[in-house]
């Protein structure tokens, strides 16, 4: 029973990525990922409040050389050992392929959600609500985005099969942003190496579609590499 939901959601994965999509218009570029995500408790005291910060670079393979810088702070109430809400801001740096910059400063919500944990896989979710303000234009853009991350331990526990999906809605559409509702979906496959017990480090392949105006689409394909830090 384990392994057909296993193969369910790999090929729910997968299925999302062949369904991207092929445009006239599409551009095609490699790109490169630095992330990562710290979660810890502000005080032994008080455990279950929790920061949170996830800063990005992302550098692409045009003429600029820069795809997007970002990061993420906040904070958070771990309610269940399964389940925590967050809320936060953020700062968003983004450079598109013909040069032109872009400054977003962004408020947030989300939960963190592990769904399902056992010896065979675990299976995380991370829902969030974004309220995004272009420093050049008054109206403020809100978006949805749903993370589904799966992972299977090797028989070699220090190391893990990783793999996410995750799909970006735009729930209004000032100029500044796709008008297209799905405006975008990143899907990740790799090897998580687990350091220590709250430390670990993924590697891998990731692919991003990103749907813009007026059908001018792009599609990267690039290394992704994050280092985890949970406690």
């Amino acid at each position: 029973m384990k392994n057909v939901t296993i193969k369910r959601i790999l090929y729910s994965l997968f299925f999302l990525l062949l369904c991207i999509p092929a445009f006239s218009h599409t551009q095609h570029y490699a790109n490169l990922w630095f992330d990562g995500t710290f979660i810890g408790s502000f005080l032994k005291k008080h455990e279950k409040w929790k920061y949170y910060l996830q800063p990005r670079l992302v550098v692409i393979d045009d003429r600029y050389g820069l795809d997007e810088a970002h990061v993420f702070y906040g904070a958070g109430y771990q309610i269940t050992p399964n389940f925590a809400p967050y809320v936060g801001a953020a700062y968003f740096l983004s450079e598109d392929i013909q040069g032109t910059e872009s400054h977003e400063n962004v408020v947030w919500q989300q939960f963190l959600w592990d769904m399902y944990k056992s010896k065979s896989f675990k299976l995380n979710n991370r829902t969030r609500l974004e309220e995004r303000k272009n420093t050049l234009y008054p109206q403020w853009a809100i978006r949805f985005r749903d993370q589904f991350t799966l992972r299977i331990p090797f028989q070699n526990k220090k190391y893990s099969f990783i793999t996410f999906d995750e799909f970006f809605l735009n729930l209004n559409h000032p100029s500044w942003v796709s008008n297209k509702f799905f405006s975008q979906n990143r899907f990740f496959t790799g090897i998580e190496k687990h350091i220590s017990k709250s430390t670990s480090f993924d590697v891998g392949y990731i692919n991003q579609a990103r749907f813009q105006r007026r059908n001018k689409n792009l599609i990267t394909n690039g290394v992704y590499l994050r280092i985890n830090v949970i406690s």
